[in-house]
């Protein structure tokens, strides 16, 4: 039983160091300083009232709301949007997408009529296609030839 209350003792006074922490005896006891205050600019307050200290009022709510903007602001704003909006999005007229068909339509056209031309064409004689025993109108050494005489 003795030994209990030894441990238990011991017990109380390590909790005792450790709550008390590091400071001994002879130091100044911990206590909170006191710290200067400089105010901040009044630029983007928050219509929140503010006590002496400089602090907000907790549950001191303004009493009006803020001041809005009139409609003329409003109306000029969504002008302005509008005008952004359709020159980013490239707004084109009627008469300019008409003209863009048209364009488009001829260029069909136009590449449809070159299609028919080469596919009109006839092959040269001298052309050889492959896989139809045809010899070619010249022969490898020939080209060789020609190739080293231009050089």
């Amino acid at each position: 039983m003795i030994g209990q209350r030894a441990i238990r003792a011991l017990a109380a006074a390590a909790l005792a160091a450790f709550v008390s922490g590091c400071q001994s005896a002879d130091d100044a006891p911990m206590s909170a300083q006191n710290v200067a205050y400089r105010p901040v600019a009044p630029d983007g307050s928050s219509g929140q009232r503010l006590g002496a200290d400089g602090y907000p009022l907790l549950g001191a709510y303004p009493n009006a709301a803020a001041p809005q903007i009139d409609d003329a602001s409003v109306a000029a704003q969504e002008g302005r949007a509008r005008a952004l909006a359709a020159r980013r999005k490239g707004g084109v007229s009627t008469r300019g997408y008409e003209a863009e068909i048209a364009r488009m339509k001829r260029i069909k056209r136009q590449q449809a009529q070159e299609v028919e031309t080469a596919l009109a064409k006839r092959p040269e004689r001298n052309a050889v296609s492959v896989g139809t025993g045809v010899k070619p109108s010249r022969s490898p050494e020939d080209v060789l030839r020609e190739i080293q005489s231009a050089e």
